[in-house]
C-alpha cells in the first residue's frame, strides 16, 4: 500500500483525482481494498452539474469539495483489533466513496458478496437496493402492467425487478434507442422511444389493457409527470423513483376523479429502519435480496456495463457523461493497478 487516491467533484462542473494517505483503522473498523466502483449516472451528475430549478430541494445537497460516489465493492485487507479476523479477505459491497481504501465499520452497510456473483454485478446491489424500495411501494401483482419512464440505469433495474415480481407486460420508455436496446429481448418488455411513439397509443397497441395499473418516474424530469398520470387506469400508480429536479404541474381533480395514488419512493423513506414480521425489508435485507437474485441468475446485469475504466480515467469518464450520458448505462471504475 502506498496512497490512496479518491474522486472528488471540487466544483460544479469541475472533477479532479485526488492523492492522500491511507486513512487510519479504528479498532472497530475494516480497512475495504476497492475492487471496483459504479458511477450513478443520476444523482452523482446532478451533484456534478447542479442543474436542477431556483427553489429544488436540490440545493441543500451541493456542498464542494466532497468525495462521490457510494456503490462500492472491495476486499478487506485489515482489521481492527476488536473485529472478528474472519472478516480478512472477504469480498463486501458497501456503499463507500469512489476511493481506492475506504474504512468501514462491521455494521449493517457491510455485506459479503457471494461467490457465485462476480464483483462487476455485485456494485449494482446499491442502486438495486433504491429500486427495489420502489418495486415493494407498487406492490405489484402477477399480470400487472407497468410503464417505467427512463431506461437509464435506475429504469433498467426497474424494469428487470418489476419483471421478475410478476409484472406480465413492462413498458419502457426513452429517447435513446441505444440504451432501450440494453433492456432484455425477451416477451413482455416493450420498448418505446417517446420521440417516435407515444405511450399512451402503444400501451394500446401492444399492451392487453388500454392502460397501465403502475407507472414508476425514473427520469428526475418533472415535466414529464404531467403526461405519466395520463398511462394510468383507474386506481393506479405513480412511483416516484427519481429525485426530480424541479417542481412539477399536476392536475388534482384528473388524478382524484381517477382514483390515482402518488408515491414518493426515496429509498431512505420506504425501508423500514428495522425489520419486523410484518416488514422486515430493511435497505440491508433488500441488498442482500438483490445479490441473491444474482447469484440465482433470476437477473443479469452484464449487458448494461457499458464503459469500465481505469480509476485513473475517473475525470475522462465522468466529462463524457456531461456531454452525453445518453450513450452510457453502467459505467465502472476499477481500482486495481
Amino acid at each position: 500500500m502506498s496512497k490512496n487516491y479518491k474522486v472528488m467533484f471540487v466544483d460544479k462542473n469541475c472533477v479532479e483525482l485526488w492523492e492522500e494517505e491511507i486513512p487510519e483503522l479504528g479498532a472497530e473498523e475494516v480497512l475495504i481494498e476497492t475492487e471496483v466502483s459504479q458511477i450513478s449516472t443520476g444523482t452523482e451528475l446532478t451533484m456534478l452539474e447542479a442543474n436542477v430549478d431556483k427553489d429544488s430541494v436540490w440545493h441543500a445537497s451541493f456542498n464542494y469539495p466532497t468525495c462521490t460516489g457510494y456503490s462500492n465493492v472491495g476486499k478487506i485487507i485489515k482489521v481492527g483489533e476488536k473485529v472478528d479476523g474472519a472478516w480478512l479477505g472477504k469480498r463486501v459491497l458497501t456503499t463507500s466513496r469512489h476511493e481506492k481504501y475506504a474504512v468501514r465499520s462491521v455494521g449493517a452497510d457491510l455485506l459479503v458478496v457471494p461467490d457465485g456473483v462476480d464483483s462487476e454485478e455485485a456494485v449494482f446491489g446499491t442502486l438495486g437496493c433504491v429500486a427495489m424500495a420502489s418495486i415493494r411501494a407498487a406492490k405489484i401483482r402477477p399480470g400487472d402492467t407497468v410503464v417505467v419512464y427512463g431506461a437509464g440505469l435506475v429504469g433498467q433495474l426497474v424494469a428487470r425487478l418489476a419483471k421478475n415480481a410478476g409484472a406480465l407486460n413492462v413498458f419502457v420508455t426513452d429517447v435513446s434507442d441505444y440504451r432501450l436496446s440494453m433492456l432484455p429481448d425477451d416477451l413482455g418488455y416493450y420498448k418505446i422511444n417517446t420521440i417516435k411513439e407515444d405511450v399512451v397509443e402503444a400501451l394500446g397497441k401492444y399492451g392487453k389493457k388500454e392502460l397501465a395499473r403502475i407507472v414508476f418516474e425514473t427520469t428526475s424530469v418533472p415535466s414529464l409527470i404531467e403526461k405519466e398520470i395520463l398511462c394510468l387506469q383507474k386506481r393506479g400508480y405513480l412511483i416516484i423513483t427519481s429525485s426530480p429536479k424541479g417542481k412539477s404541474t399536476i392536475d388534482f381533480e384528473y388524478c382524484s376523479r381517477k382514483g390515482l395514488t402518488i408515491i414518493g419512493a426515496h429509498n431512505w423513506a420506504m425501508h423500514t429502519p428495522v425489520g419486523t414480521p410484518y416488514d422486515p425489508w430493511t435497505r440491508r435485507e433488500d441488498t442482500l435480496y438483490f445479490l441473491d437474485l444474482l447469484s440465482q441468475k433470476e437477473i443479469s446485469l452484464k449487458k448494461t456495463i457499458t464503459h469500465k475504466k481505469s480509476y485513473k480515467n475517473a475525470v475522462e469518464m465522468y466529462q463524457m457523461l456531461m456531454k452525453d450520458r445518453t450513450q452510457a448505462l453502467s459505467v465502472l471504475l476499477c481500482w486495481k493497478d
